[in-house]
C-alpha cells in the first residue's frame, strides 16, 4: 500500500504553499517506471451547419421632388439680350449644375436671382454683363500755323467695338482748317489720334516762303499779326529772311521773321535771294496762264474784298460784292491756291469770283 500511497501523492496535484522551501540539491527522487496515459476518447460530434449571411439592406433613395425649371438670361446692362437664354430642368431641393458663359468684349457685371438649387416650380435667373471699354480717341486741337495746341487733348472713350463719330469742337477765334485722323470707327483694343487743325478766322490767306525782304524804312515788331508791339524795331536799310506771309481778312498783309516775330509789308521789297540788290525793283516770280472769261466779284453784299498787285503781295485796291471782273490769266500756287488775273498789276482769290457760264450751242 505504501507503494500505491506513493504513486498517488505523486499524479495528484500538492497544495500551492505561500512559501515554497526550495529543494535541497542532496535530495533525489525514487526512480519509478515510466507510465504513458491514454487520452480520453470523445465521441464524435455532429458537423456544425454554416451560418446564412445575413441580406444586406440596400438604401431607399429619397424621394425625388416636384419637377421644377430655371431659366438663366444673358443680358447687357440695357436688358438686351447677348445669347440666347439657359433653360435648365431638375426637381425641387436638386443642386444646379452650370457655369456662366464668357461673352467676348463682355464682363460679368452681378446677378440677380441667384441660386444654388431648384427652389420652385419656375425660377429666373438674370446675369447681367457690361461691355468692355475699348482704348481711347484722343483728338489734338492745333494751330495749324504755328503748331501750338489750343486746348488740353479730348479723350473720347467707349465700349469695345461701340461706334464712334467725332466732330471738331468750336473755339473762339479760329476756324476748322485741316482734320486727320479716323473721325469715325469704332472702339478697339488699339489706341487712335485725330488732330485738327485750326486757323485763325482773321487769316485770309497764310503762304510759307523761302524769300528777304528789304525794310525801306524803321518798323514796329508785333508779337502776332496787328497783336501787341514789343519794345524794339528793326531798322530801315536791312535784310531780313522771311518765313511766312499772311494775309488778313481786312486786306493788310504781315511778315513773319522767325517765332513771334511780325511786322507790316508795307514800305518792304521781297526778294529770292540775300545777295539781291535792293534798289533794283522786283522781278515777278508769278507767271499766269492765259484764262480769257468774264465773272463777278462774289464775296459778301454790301462789303469789298482786297486785291493784289500780285499773289500774297501788296494790296492794289479793293472791289465790291457785285462787280463785274475781266479775268485775263490765271495762277495756281505751291498750295494749290488759284488766283485770276484782272488786271495788269491786279489779282484776287478765285474764291471771290464766280465766273460766268459759257453760253453752249
Amino acid at each position: 500500500m505504501a507503494f500505491f500511497d506513493w504513486i498517488k501523492r505523486l499524479i495528484e496535484p500538492k497544495p500551492r504553499r505561500r512559501h515554497p522551501q526550495p529543494a535541497s540539491p542532496t535530495r533525489r527522487l525514487p526512480s519509478v517506471p515510466t507510465t504513458h496515459a491514454e487520452p480520453a476518447v470523445m465521441p464524435p460530434q455532429p458537423p456544425i451547419a454554416p451560418r446564412p449571411p445575413k441580406p444586406q439592406v440596400q438604401p431607399q433613395p429619397a424621394p425625388l421632388g416636384p419637377a421644377a425649371t430655371l431659366v438663366v438670361r444673358l443680358v447687357d446692362e440695357h436688358d438686351r439680350p447677348l445669347q440666347p437664354a439657359l433653360v435648365l430642368t431638375g426637381h425641387q431641393g436638386e443642386s444646379v449644375h452650370y457655369h456662366f458663359p464668357e461673352i467676348t468684349g463682355y464682363a460679368l457685371l452681378r446677378i440677380i436671382g441667384f441660386t444654388q438649387d431648384f427652389i420652385s416650380e419656375y425660377g429666373l435667373t438674370t446675369v447681367i454683363y457690361r461691355r468692355r471699354l475699348g482704348q481711347p480717341v484722343i483728338a489734338y486741337l492745333v494751330d495749324f500755323d504755328s503748331g501750338r495746341l489750343l486746348e488740353l487733348p479730348q479723350i473720347h472713350r467707349g465700349g469695345l467695338a461701340t461706334t464712334y463719330t467725332l466732330t471738331p469742337p468750336n473755339i473762339s477765334g479760329y476756324h476748322i482748317f485741316q482734320a486727320q485722323g479716323p473721325q469715325r470707327g469704332q472702339f478697339t483694343d488699339k489706341p487712335a489720334m485725330v488732330v485738327y487743325y485750326y486757323r485763325r478766322d482773321a487769316w485770309q490767306m497764310v503762304q510759307r516762303v523761302h524769300q528777304y525782304v528789304f525794310l525801306q524804312a524803321d518798323h514796329q515788331v508785333y508779337d502776332e499779326p496787328a497783336g501787341r508791339a514789343y519794345t524794339y524795331q528793326f531798322p530801315a536799310d536791312s535784310l531780313w529772311r522771311l518765313f511766312m506771309v499772311v494775309t488778313l481778312t481786312n486786306g493788310t498783309v504781315w511778315y513773319n521773321f522767325g517765332g513771334n516775330q511780325w511786322l507790316s509789308a508795307e514800305q518792304t521789297v521781297r526778294r529770292d535771294h540775300q545777295y539781291a540788290q535792293p534798289a533794283l525793283p522786283p522781278v515777278s516770280r508769278w507767271q499766269p496762264e492765259p484764262f480769257d472769261r468774264m465773272g463777278t466779284v462774289d464775296y459778301v453784299p454790301g462789303s469789298a474784298v482786297s486785291i493784289y498787285r500780285e499773289p500774297y503781295g501788296e494790296t492794289a485796291g479793293q472791289v465790291d460784292h457785285g462787280d463785274p471782273l475781266d479775268v485775263r490769266g490765271r495762277i495756281v500756287d505751291d498750295q494749290q491756291l488759284v488766283w485770276y488775273q484782272i488786271g495788269p498789276e491786279a489779282y484776287i482769290n478765285a474764291r471771290y469770283v464766280r465766273l460766268t457760264p459759257i453760253a453752249t450751242l
